[in-house]
């Protein structure tokens, strides 16, 4: 009778320290947020904001001055190359035009006289009735007259340019996007560059890029050919398809007072397709994938973590099973905004912690823990990801 009131005690005993462990352990779970492994497509994505251009575009300069008489084109016009798209006050032009035609005509006259005289000179010289003097000075006048008359012909062409010019016209098919001047300026010489002197820009709208800027730190993933997703803030719902046509060799370092801040590359990646919506400077953000992998195993980036063991940092995910966390150590693979790709340590099943940050940060290897039910705010952020 004691033995089983001994046996019937100890069994109590082991009942209550199991229970009180219990307790314990359910006083020490933590809370935390997970995720099963999922298995898609998974894309590296460099994300930067730029504007709509024309990749042809011409910045329309006057090669002479004078006074702007006539205005063919309005801003949004469209031109043919070769039209004209303004024309010059050109009466100077004409007069200097007429003055080298009568100059020209004038050094004609007297190189046919020079070489009539020089004919005749020729044939006394053969007879030795002049010197060798005046026949060599005779000779001289007629080449010098002849010089006279390369440079009229010479002045003649330069004063016809001249009046060529007073028509502005178009070099490329397009449309007038920008238009800086009105009839009666003034206008003045300059190159298309400069930007004082640049009376209207013509641009092909058939074929527009964006330009943009990314960092230096992006730049050395970003290749010619690389596709790319285009969205334009004025064009809502529409994904247009792209691809990268220009890298820059050079960087463009920007300052602020006398501290280096930052060091960008401009990119430029191309509409796949024409859209009569796009409008040069249209706000734009390009997301250029310079890598993707399908039926990747693949877990929300802020669940790769670091771990310190045996005295090395390993990286890894915390895998829960049966209530406790266990840190996995993982080799991961290309990363997307949100995403990280796992090339080795899982096998696809596994219920991984993904959060809270804080939480992530102090877990540890055996800890218990139990799943918190997302809010519906987190699950209307997982659904718009989606």
């Amino acid at each position: 009778m004691k033995k089983k009131a001994i046996i019937g005690l100890s069994v109590v005993v082991v009942l209550i320290v199991i229970i009180l462990m219990n307790v314990k352990f359910k006083g020490n779970e933590i809370y935390v947020k997970a995720e099963k492994v999922k298995k898609g497509t998974i894309k590296a994505i460099v994300s930067a904001p730029g504007r709509v251009t024309p990749k042809n575009k011409v910045n329309i300069s006057s090669d002479i001055m004078g006074k702007l008489i006539k205005l063919n084109v309005k801003e949004g016009d469209k031109v043919k190359a070769g039209q004209i798209l303004a024309e010059l006050e050109r009466s100077r032009e004409e007069a200097a035009m007429e003055s080298a035609r009568s100059a020209l005509k004038s050094a004609e006259a007297n190189y046919n006289m020079k070489k009539s005289n020089f004919e005749r000179r020729k044939t006394l010289y053969s007879k030795s009735l002049i010197s060798k003097e005046t026949f060599e000075a005779d000779k001289t006048d007629l080449e010098m007259a002849k010089l006279a008359v390369e440079e009229r012909k010479a002045n003649l062409k330069q004063a016809l340019e001249n009046l060529y010019k007073t028509e502005i016209r178009s070099p490329i098919d397009g449309v007038v996007t920008k238009l800086n001047v009105e009839e009666g300026e003034t206008v003045v010489t300059g190159t298309m560059n400069n930007p004082g002197t640049v009376l209207m820009t013509i641009s092909d709208l058939s074929k527009m890029q964006v330009e943009c800027d990314v960092d230096e730190s992006d730049v050395v993933n970003i290749e010619i050919g690389q596709p790319a997703e285009i969205t334009v803030d004025a064009i809502e719902d529409t994904i247009f398809n792209g691809k990268v046509v220009e890298v820059s060799n050079s960087g463009k370092t920007l300052y602020s007072g006398t501290q280096e801040e930052v060091t960008n590359f401009e990119i430029k990646v191309a509409f796949n397709k024409t859209d009569k919506r796009l409008r040069p400077g249209m706000s734009s953000t390009v997301d250029i994938i310079t890598a993707s992998k399908d039926s990747a195993l693949k877990v929300p980036i802020q669940a790769v973590v670091e771990r310190e063991i045996d005295n090395d940092k390993k990286t890894g995910v915390f895998i829960i099973k049966d209530g406790e966390a266990h840190f996995t150590p993982v080799e991961t693979g290309i990363a997307s905004e949100t995403e990280m790709e796992i090339t080795k340590g899982l096998k696809g099943t596994e219920l991984v912690v993904t959060g809270s940050y804080s939480v992530l940060s102090t877990l540890k290897d055996g800890d218990n823990v139990k799943t918190k039910k997302p809010t519906k705010k987190e699950e209307k952020r997982e659904r718009e990801k989606k």
